[in-house]
């Protein structure tokens, strides 16, 4: 009783999905369908469910292989398919589904430790250049003393997460000895002033960072152990406020003269977990409905349908910016699940940037 239960269920549920167009036409929903007629032949279970499966059989016109849509909505049917006869749950969408994804042969760096926006030099330099609310100086930097005149050059805005990237890329190349800071400093939140200011006097018992005149000089990230080690390694050379290259390239000068040498002391870094990105092994449907999206580049907007889940049209969304569209659905409560609502905003970019670029908006396709 129970297994005729959940395949009247099942039906239910793809009688609903029928009614999407592009579903409809689909070679998952095909497949799913004739899953869903070998396992109602295996059980020898009510006439009346053959007949309604085989009216969405007629019904179904296979026009194109998957587009890839995500989410695709035969595949959990598919999965609980696969449950119910006991065989392994295989869809996370056919093969046909997506392309495989692009291999990069590319090994990541070992230093730096932590991501920005830097121009990596050569690691053995005893020079590390911040050019703090200065944004375009590190290329010309760059372009004037070549890779070889620094460890690593970037901005620098904030006087918390901003510093620690810092530390943490300093500390993990025994190499660097020097830390110039040039540019002007960022307004409110004096990243310079700072860091200058953790070097000489440090942290209180919170991490906040004495005497710094910045708005929230809090390093909540970073161990004690790991900002003093950090205060010990490098000196730091104020330039702040100085966008004159030549006068930045005489400082990088004196510094390598002095020929420092690796620093002696190896530190104890704080390890955050790195997860890589894995598809689910199933799709979760939104209970509170699905969306289908159309941008009409005449009007310059994108109108967003909201259909309940037995796929009845309850109202619409239209506006000329993405951002809002979104938000006002999730106002609305018509999103009930994080990834729907990730899933809603990337279509409603993508569809917006079509009436921009004019390229043609298939929604859930690549």
């Amino acid at each position: 009783m129970e297994k005729l239960n959940d395949i009247t269920k099942r039906i239910e549920e793809i009688e609903r999905i029928s009614e999407i167009e592009k579903c409809l036409t689909c070679q998952c929903f095909y497949d799913t369908l004739m899953e869903f007629k070998e396992i109602l032949e295996k059980e020898k279970l009510d006439v009346a469910l053959k007949e309604r499966l085989s009216r969405l059989i007629e019904k179904s016109k296979v026009t194109h292989d998957c587009l890839g849509c995500e989410p695709c909505y035969p595949v959990p049917i598919s999965n609980a398919l696969h449950e119910m006869s006991g065989m392994a749950v295989k869809s996370i969408c056919s093969p046909v589904c997506r392309p495989a994804p692009i291999k990069l042969i590319m090994k990541a760096p070992a230093w730096p430790v932590e991501q920005g926006e830097y121009i990596i030099g050569q690691k053995t330099s005893p020079v590390a250049i911040s050019t703090l609310g200065s944004d375009e100086l590190p290329e010309s930097i760059t372009a004037k003393l070549g890779k070889a005149g620094f460890a690593i050059i970037g901005k620098t805005h904030t006087e918390n997460i901003g510093i620690e990237k810092i530390v943490r890329n300093t500390i993990s190349n025994p190499y660097i000895r020097f830390i110039i800071l040039s540019g002007k400093d960022t307004k409110g939140h004096r990243a310079g002033q700072s860091l200058l200011s953790m070097h000489q006097a440090g942290v209180n018992h919170e991490r906040r960072i004495i005497n710094s005149e910045g708005r929230r000089p809090v390093l909540k990230n970073l161990d004690f152990s790991e900002i003093e080690h950090f205060r010990a390694q490098v000196k730091i050379i104020d330039l702040i406020g100085c966008e004159d290259i030549t006068r930045i390239e005489e400082e990088v000068k004196v510094c390598k003269k002095k020929k420092p040498g690796k620093f002696d002391k190896a530190p104890i870094l704080k390890k955050v977990s790195r997860i890589e990105a894995q598809r689910p092994e199933k799709l979760i449907l939104d209970p509170s409905g699905f969306f289908i999206i159309y941008p009409k580049k005449e009007e310059g907007k994108i109108y967003l349908e909201y259909y309940r889940a037995d796929g009845t049209l309850n109202e619409i969304i239209f506006g000329e910016d993405p951002v809002l569209i979104a938000s006002t659905a999730i106002e609305r409560n018509l999103v009930s699940r994080l990834d729907h609502a990730a899933y809603l905003g990337r279509e409603l970019e993508k569809a917006y940037l079509s009436m921009i670029y004019g390229f043609k908006y298939v929604q859930d396709s690549a």
